[in-house]
């Protein structure tokens, strides 16, 4: 086992300093600011300063840039790319073409291609450029502008190149997270709207219904409505041991607070009509337990879990 660390004593590479500032932004709101020029799909990129991984670009009089005429409609990506290879390294605009389809072209390491290594090459997304035919169409705004404790952009299709665990964002009115998400899964949230996440479900069983997440003051209230089917073969369900189904509460939603033991179900449907109490762990698992003698749990019986709880 070992740890290498790059930033003690003696230098650091290009691309060791680009991850340590890994960032991208430009200064002002003019900053590298797209205007439509008189001629045949002709853009200017202004004057600014733009901040991407471990670089700082002082940008003046840049050339103009030209779209290439397209077979019905497509979308092109305007990038600041930045070539770290020797001699020095290279700053410039460039048109990467993408599909018919508004988005981003496919990353990779080919010329024209979105280029997402920094160190190495790297691309600053600053523009969606629909071209239709032969004339340009609508242009997205892809810069953003960093401060202390977060980003501002312009448009929502920002978030695409922004996302960072820890990233904070602010679009219009709406302030996003990248978080940790269902399973350890990251992605953007809304801050102080409701969240909605997937149940777990294992082999054998189906799991509908919703688990959402609220605000409620500095808390979070977690709501979980959900119908547990028996999809698998039958199996005897004890009364004396806790029997384990499902994961069924994904990691980010799960609480800390001793487990919620003794929930109340009925399972019915497949010729079945039990009580039952069901357990709700820490670890987001489910386990229930028959409350008067053993019954046959049987193919398509279910039940209904419904519970609310803080963290």
């Amino acid at each position: 086992m070992a740890i290498t660390t790059a930033g003690y004593d003696g230098t650091i590479d290009e691309v060791q300093l680009a991850d340590m500032l890994h960032r991208y932004s430009v200064e002002g709101p003019d900053d590298l600011k797209a205007t439509t020029q008189p001629g045949d799909r002709i853009v200017a990129i202004g004057n600014g300063t733009a901040l991407g991984p471990g670089t700082v670009d002082v940008c003046t009089n840049l050339p103009t840039i030209q779209f290439a005429a397209a077979t019905g409609t497509r979308w092109d990506l305007v990038v600041l790319r930045r070539d770290w290879q020797p001699p020095g390294g290279v700053s410039e605009i460039k048109i990467i073409e993408g599909g018919s389809v508004k988005g981003y072209p496919t990353v990779g390491t080919a010329l024209n291609q979105w280029n997402r290594r920094p160190g190495i090459m790297d691309d600053q997304p600053l523009y969606l450029q629909e071209v239709n035919g032969t004339l340009l169409g609508a242009r997205i705004d892809l810069r953003c502008w960093a401060g202390h404790g977060g980003l501002v952009a312009e448009s929502e299709e920002a978030k695409t190149y922004l996302e960072v665990l820890g990233a904070e964002l602010r679009v219009g009115t709406k302030n996003y997270q990248y978080v940790r998400g269902d399973n350890g899964v990251p992605g953007w949230v809304i801050e102080g709207e409701p969240t909605s996440h997937t149940p777990v479900s294992a082999t054998g069983w189906s799991v509908t219904g919703d688990i959402t997440s609220e605000p409620a003051g500095s808390k979070r209230r977690i709501t979980i409505d959900v119908n547990v089917k028996r999809t698998g073969p039958a199996f005897t369900l004890g009364y004396e041991e806790w029997e384990f189904l499902i994961p069924l509460i994904p990691v980010a939603v799960r609480s800390t607070i001793p487990p919620v033991k003794y929930l109340p179900i009925i399972i019915t449907g497949g010729g079945n009509h039990i009580n039952a109490a069901a357990t709700v762990n820490p670890n987001g698992s489910l386990t229930i337990r028959s409350t008067s003698g053993s019954y046959g749990f049987t193919t398509n019986a279910l039940f209904t879990i419904n519970l609310s709880y803080f963290i």
